[in-house]
């Protein structure tokens, strides 16, 4: 299977709704003004301090980023003239900007208060630190903005490790998936599997919003896991670890049956170990793909069976 031809989707831009939304909680975020502009797009993954734009220097302002004011921003408009601010903010306001952070919990002028209120710009305040504002806020938009693809499979959690198994259709996704669920791992996604790649360039699958944890399995039909198996059972994301490709048995292929070979594949240009699995009957593909994991994760811990067994094996031959 290549993922070189899967269609790769950026966000062009996210809503000022969303940021507040997603971080109303970790930085404990309340909205002073503005809040007809909650529409208004985030465009770029990004953050902006106008200093220098409070001082009047509006060249090479960046207008269609996310403004934080900090202490300097917020004392420094408070030394200014009434009449000096009020042209210094229509100044800023000439531009469109997505919305305004501050910090510290500080308290704006009602000068600046009322323009955001006119001009639809909002205006949410953090009691966190500034450098804390300016983080978060750069870490969020990163993942936001991040490229994503999406991919026909099944994504679940086993012994802690994300799986994402694929295949042909009626291969058995699902059926393994289910059998996987009722053995106590967590499902993620089936059929419609979104897959984003970090900011720490790590491939990481999510429920599609519409699907969520249904699955279909046929003779059944539509079966809704977090009813069924309770909400321990599911999860709504997962770094993915193993990439697992199911297919039917094949004589004339060499599967591998050594383990010491180990492939990749790269999907959104993070490479992923990738294992393909044989489907014939009599193979039970859940516990496989259980011993999989279990194997993956001692191989993160610098423990590779295949290869300690081959070193016995050639220290042995040695000897004789």
């Amino acid at each position: 299977m290549t993922f070189r031809d899967l269609p790769v989707r950026r966000k062009k831009s996210i809503a000022v709704a969303r940021l507040l939304d997603r971080m109303a909680t970790e930085l404990e975020l309340e909205v002073l003004a503005g809040f007809q502009g909650m529409g208004r797009p985030v465009l770029i993954s990004d953050i902006n301090r106008p200093g220098l734009a409070l001082s009047g220097y509006l060249e090479y302002f960046a207008s269609d980023r996310i403004q934080v004011l900090g202490n300097t921003e917020i004392h420094y408009m408070e030394t200014l003239p009434t009449s000096v601010l009020q042209s210094r903010l229509n100044g800023l306001f000439s531009f469109e900007i997505p919305a305004f952070v501050l910090s510290r919990h500080l308290e704006p002028s009602n000068l600046f208060l009322d323009l955001c209120n006119r001009r639809g710009i909002p205006v949410l305040r953090s009691s966190g630190s500034t450098d804390e504002v300016i983080t978060r806020i750069i870490l969020f938009l990163a993942d936001e903005f991040s490229p994503e693809t999406s991919v026909h499979g099944t994504a679940l959690e086993c012994f802690g490790v994300g799986c994402l198994i694929l295949g042909e259709p009626g291969v058995g996704k699902s059926e393994t998936a289910l059998e996987l669920v009722e053995r106590g791992h967590m499902l993620v996604a089936d059929d419609l599997v979104k897959l984003r790649r970090s900011r720490d360039d790590e491939l990481y699958a999510e429920t599609n919003p519409i699907v969520e944890h249904h699955m279909e399995i046929r003779g059944v039909g539509i079966v809704d896991v977090k009813s069924i198996f309770g909400v321990g059972r599911v999860r709504n994301a997962m770094q993915v670890g193993l990439l697992v490709e199911l297919e039917e048995w094949r004589e004339d292929k060499d599967y591998d049956r050594t383990g010491l070979r180990e492939d990749s594949k790269e999907i959104l240009g993070v490479k992923v170990p990738y294992l393909v699995i044989p489907v014939r009957p009599g193979r039970n593909i859940a516990i496989i793909i259980e011993v999989a994991a279990l194997n993956y994760r001692l191989k993160e811990l610098g423990v590779h069976p295949a290869e300690e067994f081959n070193r016995r094996l050639l220290g042995m031959m040695g000897q004789n």
